[in-house]
């Protein structure tokens, strides 16, 4: 597919329930979205382990309902699942 760049806010984050809430804006992904928010949380698996839930919401343009599923952005969310379990792994090989 096509590369798009979008930034983000993020919105919530709930370390009781270890939840982040962001959106992502920008002239591309506003041409196909009104609005765009994707959620990850992460829950024990036990023995060091975890899972990670990716939630996306979102509201397609009504002047561009041809726009690419929120599926196209699933190559992005594996990337920053990727990060974050580095980013675990290595704070936990500090303790």
């Amino acid at each position: 597919g096509k590369k798009t760049s979008a930034k983000e806010k993020i919105e919530a984050i709930d370390d009781e329930n270890k939840t982040i809430t962001y959106s992502l804006f920008g002239e591309e992904i506003s041409n196909d979205y009104k609005t765009f928010k994707g959620t990850i949380k992460v829950s024990d698996k036990g023995s060091g382990g975890g899972i990670v839930k990716w939630t996306f919401e979102y509201e397609k343009n009504k002047k561009n309902m041809t726009a690419a599923s929120p599926q196209s952005y699933l190559d992005f969310a594996i990337k920053v699942t990727r990060d974050i379990d580095a980013h675990v792994a290595k704070c936990l090989s500090h303790n």
